[in-house]
């Protein structure tokens, strides 16, 4: 009696380690998909920073080269003011110097000499006409320096504005450089963030893969089948996509885009993106994550040592342990993985060794 009791503990201690260790690697699994996702979440919105900063990046190099074009054109307006500038001081010069050698004897420092006017008149009514003459000469010497004054201090004026513009110009174009060097560094930064994000992601989904291929060796002993028996008991598969039937790839040898010439364990239906795909039999979920190659990827333990795969999945909607049932929908069509385009890759195995699927219909 007491050896029964002996055999009977052991086999429940055996089951409960071997049962305990299946959960508590689907809940890891289980947990590391959720930390999975919220990494591309991450990844995904820390590439569209790092993109948005490049585009602002290209928008201040767009504006520090307008400011230099309009730098340089400024450059061209002050080199011909400063020609008109000298042009005008010289005639300026050149009307005074006139002026003088014209009226050196007639006034000084600004007044008419009287003196020298009638000294060098022969009578009074020549004074008079000589006196009108000089004045004449002078207001119209005196007409001419301010127009040339003017002339003079309109260059001046304009050349003091380009100079102004000029310099605000060139503290704008210093501006945007130190933006742009600030936004540089921010992308630079971000960048190495991400990279280290991808790096993270790319271990996690390595772990994840682990840990799935352990919960898929369990079901090709047994240890997670959800069937009492050593046989497959739910009957003929349904079909996984109910909106399309055409297969694009058969099971057997291929030429793979991604892999070359390759033995297709699977076969791929041609469905439209987001279609509905469905549990092929009743089981249990024991693996749904997002795998490299086969993107989101379910795998239903159905018994018996039977499990079929569902690859490049758009979106999944069961998680490991739950319970499915034929025809339940599990996930959408997609392209996820080293996928051309949206279809299902579909599988079947039958104690890990690969079966042709289209015997199960």
């Amino acid at each position: 009696m007491r050896k029964h009791i002996s055999i009977i503990t052991i086999i429940v201690v055996a089951f409960t380690l071997c049962f305990g260790t299946t959960v508590a690697s689907a809940k890891s699994l289980s947990q590391l998909q959720k930390e999975i996702a919220q990494k591309q979440k991450e990844l995904a919105e820390g590439k569209k920073k790092e993109a948005n900063l490049a585009e602002e990046i290209k928008d201040l190099e767009k504006s520090i080269s307008n400011l230099e074009d309009q730098i340089k054109v400024g450059e061209e307006k002050l080199v011909v003011l400063e020609d008109d500038l000298e042009a005008a001081r010289k005639k300026v010069e050149e009307q005074n110097e006139n002026l003088e050698d014209r009226l050196r004897t007639m006034y000084k420092n600004g007044s008419v000499g009287f003196l020298d006017v009638l000294m060098n008149s022969g009578s009074f009514s020549e004074f008079l006409t000589n006196l009108d003459l000089v004045q004449i000469i002078y207001a119209s010497d005196e007409e001419v320096l301010e127009d040339l004054q003017k002339a003079h201090d309109e260059v001046e004026s304009k050349k003091n504005k380009v100079e102004n513009l000029q310099s605000n110009l060139k503290s704008s174009k210093e501006l945007a450089k130190s933006e742009k060097a600030s936004v540089e560094e921010q992308k630079e930064k971000l960048a190495a963030d991400n990279e280290e994000t991808a790096k993270l992601l790319d271990n996690m989904e390595r772990e994840a893969e682990q840990i799935a291929a352990e919960l898929a060796a369990k079901s090709k002993s047994g240890a997670i089948s959800n069937s009492d028996t050593s046989k497959y008991e739910g009957g003929i598969f349904c079909w996984p996509t109910p909106s399309s039937s055409r297969i694009t790839s058969d099971y057997g040898w291929r030429n793979c885009p991604f892999h070359g010439k390759e033995f297709h364990p699977a076969i791929d239906i041609g469905a439209s993106s987001g279609s509905a795909v469905l549990a092929a039999a009743d089981g249990t979920v024991i693996s749904s994550s997002y795998r490299s190659s086969f993107g989101n990827c379910i795998i239903i333990d159905h018994g018996g040592g039977v499990t079929t795969w569902y690859n490049h999945l758009s979106s999944r909607l069961v998680s490991v342990g739950a319970t499915v049932s034929k025809g339940q929908q599990i996930g959408k069509v997609g392209s996820t993985g080293d996928s051309t385009g949206p279809h299902l890759d579909f599988r079947v195995y039958v104690n890990g060794e690969a079966q042709n699927p289209m015997s199960y219909f």
